[in-house]
């Protein structure tokens, strides 16, 4: 397995978010991404790579000129080790919610992650068949026009578009985040070349609160989009009978590259996730998703405990028996 990975995660600092009228600390450090990192170089010491050079107009493959403009502008307008929490209200600004801070580098971190996804998908245009990207920040809930959710660019879309634009494949995404990915939705909602999956806790009490059952697509894209929402508490059994029927809808549209966003913070330690999930149900999620004989890339999403980050994904490698 190939790790696609860039230092330059670590000047991404935000320090506060807004949440129910209080400050209080970022979740999305460092040193979440390390401890991934950390067990990933154990197993896979020389099969590091960097972010390959793309031109930043690929961003247009996903993102509308207009918005990367405003991120651009909105970062240089931001003193050094300042942050500024976009106006929610009227839209002023592009973003739907207040815990997405920018920052002057903002801007950059975001591109490289974005570059990290698509170094990626080349990997697997280029007949790897399992890559890792670590990218920080995420990506799963930046919507086509809009930041949040802490992310600014959707590098898993960006990964499938280049792939879709560039090798005219089918892809399928598998998002295992515990935050329904909104952003990635809307994206692909009214498209049938690119299937979205995505287990995630309840919307009704669950950030983004998006991501109904009923919310199937649209036009052309109708019944590609399928969201299994688990109700917050949920443990390894119930998740991973979704899962079961997540490869049973996987299977059916038969991609010839899978993309799974995959976050951590399903782990029972996350402290902003919801569910239960243990070190053996991770074992079992590699072990499903070993049965998927695609190529597949590994985008990473969220997992907000460290430790809890290094302990999942030791399980979940080992299970994926690579």
């Amino acid at each position: 397995m190939k790790i696609v990975y860039d230092q330059s995660h670590k000047d991404h600092r935000p320090k506060n978010e807004l949440d129910r009228h209080r400050w209080i600390p970022h979740p999305d450090t460092v040193e979440r991404v390390e401890r991934i990192k950390e067990v990933l170089t154990v197993e896979f010491p020389r099969n590091f790579v960097g972010p390959q050079n793309f031109p930043e107009a690929f961003l247009g493959l996903v993102h509308p000129q207009p918005y990367v403009e405003w991120l651009k502008k909105r970062c240089q307008e931001v003193n050094e080790n300042e942050e500024y929490f976009p106006k929610v209200f009227f839209w002023y600004d592009r973003c739907f919610d207040v815990g997405t801070p920018i920052m002057r580098n903002t801007y950059e971190v975001a591109w490289k992650a974005a570059r990290v996804a698509l170094t990626g998908a080349q990997l697997l245009l280029d007949d790897e068949e399992l890559v890792y990207a670590l990218t920080r920040p995420p990506g799963h809930h930046a919507r086509s026009d809009m930041c949040g959710g802490y992310c600014y660019f959707n590098n898993a879309a960006l990964a499938a578009e280049y792939i879709t634009t560039h090798a005219d494949l089918y892809v399928a995404i598998l998002d295992l985040d515990f935050h329904h990915g909104n952003g990635t939705q809307e994206i692909f909602y009214d498209r049938d070349d690119v299937l979205y999956v995505s287990i995630h806790g309840n919307p009704e009490d669950s950030y983004p609160y998006t991501g109904y059952p009923d919310e199937i697509g649209s036009a052309e894209g109708r019944g590609y989009n399928v969201n299994i929402p688990l109700v917050r508490g949920s443990a390894g059994k119930d998740y991973l009978k979704a899962l079961e029927i997540a490869c049973d809808e996987i299977d059916r549209y038969d991609p010839e590259i899978l993309i799974i966003s995959l976050g951590f913070d399903t782990h029972e330690e996350d402290p902003i996730g919801g569910f239960r999930l243990r070190e053996n149900d991770f074992f079992a999620m590699g072990r499903a998703l070993s049965h998927l004989k695609i190529p597949k890339l590994f985008v990473q999403e969220g997992g907000y405990n460290p430790e809890a980050n290094a302990a999942a994904l030791k399980s979940f490698l080992e299970g994926l028996n690579v």
